[in-house]
């Protein structure tokens, strides 16, 4: 198998785009696929130097390390990789020489190495010399580095380091023990995430957020940057646009202090109608997605949703003393608002929103956690968008930029959930902290994503119920998400045994007689669930939290040709399994209280045989009935 190249692993951050005055940069991009890697199962590599690019050939020729090719960014335990070793290798180094393409201007410029995200410990090296270290399997990192004068080529060397049996450790679905059983799977090691190299101002745009306001219409950017000791008397500027048409364009002076900057640009266009020109280019083909029609137009704002789409242009710069662009980044923002109104109801733009959600665990057969192809994530998208979904709960995985980006073109709403831990300590509170606030704050400018879960089903932190130190860290995800982003609703511990939650939130797998019970009364709601209590310590029901079902149905069936496994229901026949299905999503809605649910599952997984669709998505049962099924919304 030939490596895949993802050709934009940052849709939403394009450095340099097509409009640039700099063409000299807008190419300073280059992906890289093809590696070597060594199992360091008895840790000497950083003894023998394994970093230092001619020791490695030397060593290599004494047999004392046994490099072998792997296909990046697919984990070693994937067939995708080319390596396909399932056994448990706590330290593995990947080495490649890299190209590159173009020289630089070392007074202005500098090269920077990506990673999407390496599982777990990375530290990296650049011709002998360490240039990071990062903590953390779910989220990415980036390497500033210079090369010798006129050097062409340059060697990059990652030690990775991967306690298969840490259970203090966030590994989401990521299994410890030998082979998988139930609902976990086998583990990711190393880099499974695209990996690439851009040449970058050495002033330059590190970072932004991006906040709407629909009730004031206004568009938030915050700047982080960096090397302003080299621009004295910068000043940012946002141009915001929608399909060609100027909407905003405003400026800002740069505190050198803090190396920040905020701009509030104004977004309302006066009327009642979109402009004439707007309306103009929506009548053209491909400016929105084939299955949206039209474009939501409220109080002169053309409002983001997943029947409407809409996304706003960015251009972002960053300017000297003298007015010279110093930086340029291509982004976008979507107009959207997430509440609760006062009686308890998911709003969406300020109106009562039912959400239809799968479960998404983001495993393929042959590559694991990573996606197998550039078009994978726009392809789910688009199934569960084809059944009836408008959005999915994503599971114990922070995923893919590019599947976020997807998300906010084709119109999906997207909970975000952080991988968990199995062991409570010191130790993993400080893990888990670290690495979600870095998701967090890498995600929280997509208006995809209306909601932030940190745990589920109490993993992690198993004593909940008796252990007040416990409850203290579940309340200090809250508050921390809070104040990182209070633009949206956090669900502490998915499930049961909440602490404060915006959302009470449960599981139940019953059958659609037993939903239909539950799901009539506000008691049984909150009535305990597998054994748990659904609020402890001094947590309790809101009146104003809006009950979501956030997991049901986990109906095992394996379709034409298939062979039973694991699932919370088993089914016998399509005939068996749609007519348990089909009543679930009428009972739920029935009761009138339930305001949105989560299906488990989008597509079955090792073990689990209760996805919609198979391992190598096809749909099991002819896709317009499921969209009967979880296309129903509440009578209005």
């Amino acid at each position: 198998m030939s490596g895949i190249t993802f050709a934009d692993p940052r849709p939403d951050f394009r450095r340099w785009g097509e409009g640039s005055n700099r063409p000299d940069l807008r190419k300073g991009v280059a992906l890289i696929d093809q590696w070597e890697i060594a199992f360091d199962d008895e840790d000497k590599g950083l003894i023998q130097r394994w970093y230092s690019g001619n020791l490695w050939e030397d060593l290599q020729k004494e047999d004392e390390i046994e490099p072998m090719p792997i296909v990046v960014p697919f984990a070693p335990q994937t067939a995708a990789s080319e390596v396909n070793d399932r056994e448990a290798h706590e330290i593995c180094w990947y080495r490649n020489v890299i190209e590159l393409e173009q020289g630089i201007e070392e007074d202005t410029q500098e090269y920077l190495l990506h990673f999407g995200a390496v599982d777990y410990e990375a530290t990296v090296w650049v011709e002998g010399t360490q240039v990071g270290h990062h903590i953390g399997g779910h989220v990415g990192f980036s390497v500033p580095f210079l090369p010798l004068e006129d050097e062409q080529y340059v060697t990059v060397v990652v030690r990775v380091r991967d306690r298969p049996h840490d259970l203090t450790q966030p590994r989401g679905k990521q299994y410890w023990k030998a082979e998988p059983e139930s609902i976990f799977y086998y583990p990711t090691t190393g880099i499974w995430q695209s990996v690439w190299v851009e040449i970058v101002p050495r002033a330059r745009i590190e970072r932004t957020v991006l906040v709407a306001d629909i009730d004031a219409g206004t568009l938030s950017i915050d700047f982080e940057l960096v090397g302003l000791s080299r621009a004295p008397g910068a000043t940012v500027k946002a141009v915001v646009s929608l399909f060609g048409s100027e909407i905003s364009n405003t400026s800002a002076r740069v505190s050198r202090e803090t190396e920040s900057a905020r701009i509030v640009a104004t977004m309302r266009v006066p009327g009642m109608l979109a402009p004439e020109a707007l309306r103009a280019q929506l009548q053209k083909q491909d400016v929105l997605p084939p299955e949206m029609e039209r474009m939501a137009w409220v109080d002169g704002l053309a409002l983001w949703s997943p029947e409407t789409p809409t996304l706003y242009d960015v251009e972002l710069s960053l300017l000297d003393a003298h007015g010279e662009e110093l930086d340029n980044v291509q982004t976008y923002a979507g107009m959207r608002k997430v509440s609760v109104n006062d009686k308890g109801m998911f709003c969406l733009n300020n109106k009562p929103y039912f959400q239809s959600l799968v479960l998404n665990q983001g495993y393929w057969p042959s590559s694991g956690m990573t996606a197998p192809t550039e078009t994978a994530f726009e392809e789910d998208i688009k199934m569960m968008k084809q059944i009836g979904f408008n959005g999915c709960r994503l599971h114990q995985k922070v995923e893919d930029k590019r599947f976020l980006c997807a998300a906010d073109r084709l119109g999906f709403l997207v909970w975000g959930e952080m991988a968990n831990a199995y062991e409570f300590s010191a130790q993993y509170c400080a893990r888990i902290m670290a690495e979600w606030t870095e998701a967090v704050r890498r995600d929280q400018s997509h208006p995809c994503i209306v909601a932030w879960t940190p745990i589920n089903e109490s993993w992690g932190v198993p004593a909940l119920a008796t252990s007040e130190a416990q409850r203290n860290h579940v309340l200090a995800l809250y508050h921390h998400i809070k104040s990182l982003d209070p633009t949206r609703l956090v669900v502490d511990n998915d499930g049961w045994e909440h602490v404060k939650t915006d959302l009470t939130t449960f599981h139940d797998y019953g059958n659609a007689e037993h939903l239909r019970s539950v799901c009539a009364s506000r008691e049984r709601i909150l009535a305990p669930k597998a054994g748990r209590d659904m609020f402890v310590g001094d947590g309790q029901h809101s009146p104003k939290a809006p009950f979501i079902l956030s997991e049901f149905g986990g109906i095992s069936f394996a379709g034409e040709g298939g062979k039973g496994a694991w699932g919370y229901q088993a089914a016998e026949s399509e005939e068996d399994y749609l007519a348990r299905l089909a009543p679930m999503t009428e009972a739920i809605l029935a009761g009138g209280l339930v305001q949105g649910w989560v299906y488990t599952q989008l597509s079955d997984i090792e073990t689990e045989q209760n996805g919609l669709l198979t391992k190598d998505r096809r749909f099991k049962v002819d896709p317009a009935k499921l969209r009967a099924i979880f296309g129903r919304r509440p009578a209005t």
